[in-house]
């Protein structure tokens, strides 16, 4: 019988470092196949291996590649080696996505791009997490979460049963964010789904145990992708509380503007209108 054919789809897969994502496409002791995508920004972090040989080969965007002492700009279509025992880093410094093959003869041992903030953590939370549609065995952990007493604040409604209306109102779509045990770190909420033209991004709430390691910008960014992915969409908004400093930051970084709110949007009593469209801002 053949061999199935591996795809980023059948792989595992694994994120570090806010955003950066790896799909192992070959996992064997000898050799090891992976591919990466990194958001702009975004770096490894700089480490070497003692016995690995390894190859960048750029498929999209463009690398800054630290070997030692140089540094080298690879571009779509062209490689570097990187021999054992070199301290390297790869940094994107552009502004667009930067996708590459990343090859590894014997495969690397351990977590080398993973910064400390992003380990376990005490209470046992293992940071490698994707974003899945919520289940309804999911809505305890998920209201749980929402109750926490820093974040009850922020939000409008909520408990058991309205979460539940939100699994079934064909208008919105609930996702929460996962570890590699399929542990509920995060979850968010989009609205506006059946209508072309504008999305609401209606929740987004980080676990307690959580926060502190990324995982706030990663939830936007992967709620943004799934917000733009509806037909037609020109134009992200939310409504976040004024004195919420922090997420308002958070949503200025990835390109979205405060304006005054539309006849049609209804905000929170001390919320402000903030809209991200295809000429402001990219994820």
């Amino acid at each position: 019988m053949a061999p199935d054919p591996i795809s980023r789809q059948t792989a595992a897969r694994s994120t570090w470092d806010e955003g950066c994502t790896a799909w192992h496409l070959l996992d064997r002791t000898d050799l090891g196949i992976d591919h990466q995508l990194l958001p702009p920004g975004a770096s490894t972090r700089a480490h070497a291996h003692d016995r690995s040989r390894q190859f960048f080969y750029v498929l999209r965007g463009r690398a800054t590649v630290t070997l030692g002492p140089q540094t080298a700009h690879v571009g779509a279509g062209e490689g570097i080696e990187v021999p054992p025992r070199v301290r390297h880093e790869v940094r994107n410094e552009d502004g667009d996505e930067l996708e590459m093959l990343v090859i590894s003869t014997p495969k690397v041992v351990g977590k080398p791009h993973a910064r400390s903030s992003l380990g376990r953590t005490r209470g046992g939370l293992v940071v490698g997490t994707y974003l899945r549609p919520t289940r309804s065995g999911d809505l305890r952990t998920v209201v749980d979460i929402e109750e926490a007493l820093d974040t009850r604040q922020w939000i409008g409604q909520g408990g058991l049963d309205w979460h539940r209306s939100v699994l079934e109102d064909p208008d919105m779509e609930h996702w929460v964010l996962v570890d590699r045990l399929d542990r509920i770190v995060a979850f968010g909420i989009i609205a506006g789904v059946s209508e072309p033209g504008h999305v609401e991004l209606r929740r987004m709430v980080v676990a307690p145990e959580g926060r502190g390691q990324g995982l706030g910008r990663l939830l936007l960014r992967k709620l943004l992708e799934q917000a733009r992915a509806r037909p037609q969409v020109s134009r992200v908004w939310l409504d976040v509380g004024e004195d919420n400093t922090r997420a308002r930051s958070l949503y200025r970084s990835f390109g979205f503007v405060e304006k005054p709110a539309p006849s049609w949007a209804s905000l929170l009593e001390n919320g402000l209108y903030m809209e991200w469209n295809a000429t402001s801002g990219e994820s």
